[in-house]
């Protein structure tokens, strides 16, 4: 599954935001101590490891698609 969430993450610009800062999600993993560390990167290409839980925010991209009617979508998983 991780695997499947990393590939996305390399097609799509999905940004988050960290204190007050905004990054580019890179990766996502899952330790054995059930954290979720993640890669980030900055607007300068720096790389910043954190953890899924240090994130405020999520690009409102995101949030486009709530009021979205997806019960005319016929979709295969």
């Amino acid at each position: 599954m991780i695997e499947g969430i990393n590939s996305l993450l390399t097609q799509a610009d999905v940004q988050v935001r960290i204190s007050t800062e905004w990054y580019r999600l890179e990766e996502i993993s899952i330790s054995d101590d059930g954290t979720m560390p993640i890669v980030v990167t900055d607007c300068d290409g720096g790389e910043w490891d954190y953890d899924m839980a240090d994130i405020d925010e999520f690009d409102s991209a995101f949030e486009a698609f709530k009021g979205m009617d997806t019960s005319s979508i016929i979709g295969e998983a």
